[in-house]
């Protein structure tokens, strides 16, 4: 079946129309840890400009919103559906919001010192087109700061499992998450299977992103440097929920260590670009 990039919109449009309302209470990167996370990383990349613009592509209901506001002189947040759009916490006036798509961004070349995309890659069809995009309206020397990418080698890996066997919790649960969410997002909210496989394209359809394609794909855009960091390895956010600290510490800097063999460990990637 072929599927074009108007298709894909749509089915995000009506997905996330339907889970607007209760997105920012389900979604797990909402969570205290992991804002801390994420705040870490965005107050390391507003430090290196002076009176920083921000835009946050597929920006939703607001999670980096919420944190750039006040890390940078100047924020805007697009997304395609109105409905995420109208949940954003407008409560400083350096916050600017726009209705539109991220492959026709409505913004003149080399407007901001920072563009970031936090899990949303993943839901477009071309995500090359956007790619080229960004560095359009990004300053030279500006930033691109891509996070919780679905990691195409944990993907395949889950994928690999046979089904019938029984594995630990921590395994099960990654199984469901992977093959499970659609069907579990249909009993609970009514949200048609097909839309929630187009909605997330490049994880449900393609398998997720491949982290070595993905940086050849940043430097055809025009990208000068990019790299890229593995990020929530296994059963990590159950060590986390349960304040042990020290061992996801522990474990997570043996994982690192020992990469790339452990690569497939990691469900998520980040990726950080300069113009």
């Amino acid at each position: 079946m072929k599927i074009t990039r108007d298709e894909v919109i749509k089915a995000n449009q009506a997905v996330h129309s339907q889970l607007a309302a209760v997105y920012n209470t389900n979604e797990p990167h909402f969570r205290e840890e992991n804002v801390l996370k994420v705040t870490k990383n965005l107050k390391t990349i507003s430090d290196k400009y002076i009176s920083p613009k921000l835009l946050d592509i597929g920006c939703g209901t607001g999670f980096i919103i919420d944190i750039a506001k006040n890390l940078f002189t100047e924020v805007h947040g697009i997304d395609a559906t109105e409905e995420m759009i109208d949940k954003v916490k407008v409560d400083t006036d350096n916050i600017t919001l726009h209705h539109g798509i991220a492959e026709e961004l409505p913004f003149k070349d080399n407007e901001f010192d920072v563009v970031t995309a936090y899990s949303f890659i993943h839901h477009l069809y071309n995500y090359t087109d956007v790619l080229k995009e960004v560095n359009r309206v990004l300053k030279p020397g500006g930033t691109f700061y891509i996070d919780l990418e679905p990691n195409k080698l944990f993907w395949d890996a889950i994928k690999d499992l046979k089904l019938d066997n029984k594995y630990s919790d921590i395994v099960g649960k990654e199984i469901d998450s992977v093959i499970a969410t659609g069907k579990q997002l249909n009993e609970k909210y009514g949200i048609d299977p097909e839309d929630f496989d187009k909605a997330e394209y490049h994880k449900n359809i393609v398998g997720g992103i491949d982290p070595e394609r993905f940086l050849l794909d940043l430097k055809e855009a025009g990208f000068s440097e990019s790299n890229y960091e593995f990020a929530w390895f296994l059963g990590e956010g159950q060590y986390v929920h349960n304040e042990k600290e020290e061992v996801y510490e522990a474990v997570n800097y043996y994982l690192q260590k020992v990469a790339p063999l452990s690569a497939h460990l990691y469900k998520y990637v980040k990726f950080v670009s300069v113009k």
